[in-house]
């Protein structure tokens, strides 16, 4: 494939997806700029073009047609719309603010992302790509999962290969992550967890990983003690069990049930995590 704009749209549209021009850098006299023409753009390269897509990305589009004349027009970058629209959340991860030691911690912690579409973002992160879980709304967050770790759900966007970095270099697909050599990975539970958007039934009801009495009697190894741990606290705290008395109940029974335990400041660091996220999701504060 070449990196005519048009040629990955249209690959992005096989695959379901909804994208939009963007604005790409430049380069005049007096050096890079984005192609707004506004010499203090705060989104170089990043923001959609409103002469093409008035309503920026609600204007986001599946139609060969109206693609390719966007990408006729002129050198614009992709975006991509994500959330249902698209059938995809995505993890934008930017070194540049520690995301990439943030999200090893993510993974030492609860064991690591499924293989899964990346893209290598011009600026040096990663966006990584999961399906969209469809029954649930994803939201965007800014550091929610850590410092330098964004998610991009309902209502956002990326910007995709080969769009074109203010600082020079293009995005590219993952050689080991390429959209035609692996399968798109389901949200992993836990990070569904952490971010507060639990799986829900078709009868709206939050559904339940397994019985919870069941759960609460199972031993559980290594690579799978953190998963379950994240689920009883999200049970428990959902349920409005106090924090700290969620706390105590999860360390005597990591204790019981995990071989070897987690140690207790991890119990800690996940419970306090979750009781955070349903704190902000009632809408209210507690004290410590």
């Amino acid at each position: 494939m070449t990196d005519d704009p048009r040629n990955f749209a249209r690959l992005y549209l096989s695959l379901g997806m909804a994208v939009l021009p963007v604005h790409a850098p430049v380069v005049l006299a007096g050096g890079t700029r984005c192609s707004c023409g506004k010499a203090d753009c705060r989104q170089p390269g990043k923001h959609p073009v409103a002469r093409l897509v008035p309503h920026g990305l609600k204007n986001a589009s599946k139609d060969p047609t109206t693609v390719d004349g966007w990408f006729s027009a002129g050198r614009y970058n992709i975006g991509i719309a994500t959330g249902s629209i698209s059938g995809i959340v995505a993890l934008d991860i930017d070194p540049r603010h520690a995301g990439d030691e943030a999200l090893a911690r993510l993974e030492e912690k609860y064991g690591q992302l499924p293989v899964t579409w990346r893209f290598l973002t011009g600026g040096g992160g990663e966006h990584i790509l999961f399906r969209h879980p469809k029954d649930r709304k994803i939201a965007n967050s800014a550091g929610a999962l850590g410092r330098g770790i964004d998610l991009r759900g309902d209502g956002g966007y990326i910007v995709a290969p080969p769009s074109l970095h203010i600082c020079g270099r293009s995005y590219a697909i993952s050689v080991d992550h390429h959209l035609d050599e692996v399968p798109l990975s389901d949200l992993p539970s836990w990070l569904s967890e952490l971010l507060g958007t639990p799986a829900r039934r078709k009868d709206g009801a939050k559904a339940r990983p397994r019985d919870w009495r069941a759960h609460v009697v199972r031993r559980y190894a290594e690579g799978a003690r953190n998963d379950a741990i994240v689920r009883l606290a999200g049970h428990l705290l959902r349920a409005r069990v106090d924090p700290r008395v969620c706390l105590s109940l999860l360390a005597s029974w990591n204790k019981e049930h995990c071989a070897p335990p987690l140690d207790d400041e991890e119990v800690v660091v996940t419970v306090r995590s979750i009781a955070a996220r349903e704190v902000a999701r009632r809408g209210y504060r507690h004290a410590d």
